[in-house]
């Protein structure tokens, strides 16, 4: 019998958490791209290249302060829960059921 849920056709489509890996791992090469520019920073520096120095210095701003908030992002969207939706089956909430009306009472002890 043939898989009616993965066909050729079709591609399977990414959910939430591919998207909550790609803006980790964005908020990470941020991060990563301005220890990079932190240290052009410094060699524009001790070279005297003044221009050099401004651009870089923007850049590592720049990308520690994106990365900093993407990342602090992407870790409050993660702690976020799903909504507990309650059905009568659920096993938290114990209950009786009359076996005559078929029922469903309030466990008592």
């Amino acid at each position: 019998m043939a898989d009616q849920n993965n066909s050729g056709d079709q591609k399977p489509t990414p959910g939430p958490r591919w998207i909550k890996n790609v803006q980790t791992r964005g908020a990470v090469i941020m991060l990563m791209s301005a220890i990079v520019a932190a240290g052009l920073f410094i060699t524009a520096l001790a070279g005297g290249f003044e221009g050099w120095v401004a651009i870089a210095a923007v850049a590592v701003v720049i990308l520690f302060v994106g990365g900093f908030f993407s990342l602090r992002a992407g870790t409050r969207r993660a702690v976020e829960h799903e909504p507990i939706i309650y059905h009568p089956d659920s096993t938290d909430i114990p209950v009786e059921i009359d076996p005559d009306t078929g029922e469903r009472l309030p466990h008592r002890e």
